[in-house]
């Protein structure tokens, strides 16, 4: 993971990077969501998860985090409804956006 976001030029925008080396269990087990919001010091309610398989969607909801699905290629036929919001491309919402809209639906504080 972090080889290819140093290769992207992304790797210094995350403040922690998690991934299925560090928990015991994968998604659709929240593990991985509970690990990630407590390596930043949130809560999982606090959290936007943006995912894009059934599985992940199922781990971030299952974890307490507000679910953004954004299918690729591969998931596009899957139904993914069991997210909070279900958009067809990520870049269909700004990230400002789709804060206010977890705000609107749940209870997601200002962090």
């Amino acid at each position: 993971m972090e080889e290819h976001l140093r290769r992207l030029g992304l790797l210094s925008a995350f403040q922690v990077i998690c991934t299925k080396e560090d928990v015991p269990l994968t998604k659709p087990d929240p593990a991985l969501f509970l690990r990630a919001a407590e390596a930043l010091g949130v809560q999982p309610r606090q959290a936007l998860a943006i995912e894009d398989s059934l599985n992940g969607v199922r781990a971030a909801r299952a974890a307490g985090a507000f679910t953004v699905a954004v299918p690729n290629a591969i998931t596009r036929h899957l139904d993914l409804s069991e997210a909070d919001l279900v958009l067809s491309r990520l870049d269909d919402l700004p990230l400002w956006e789709l804060v206010r809209i977890a705000r609107g639906r749940r209870l997601f504080p200002v962090v």
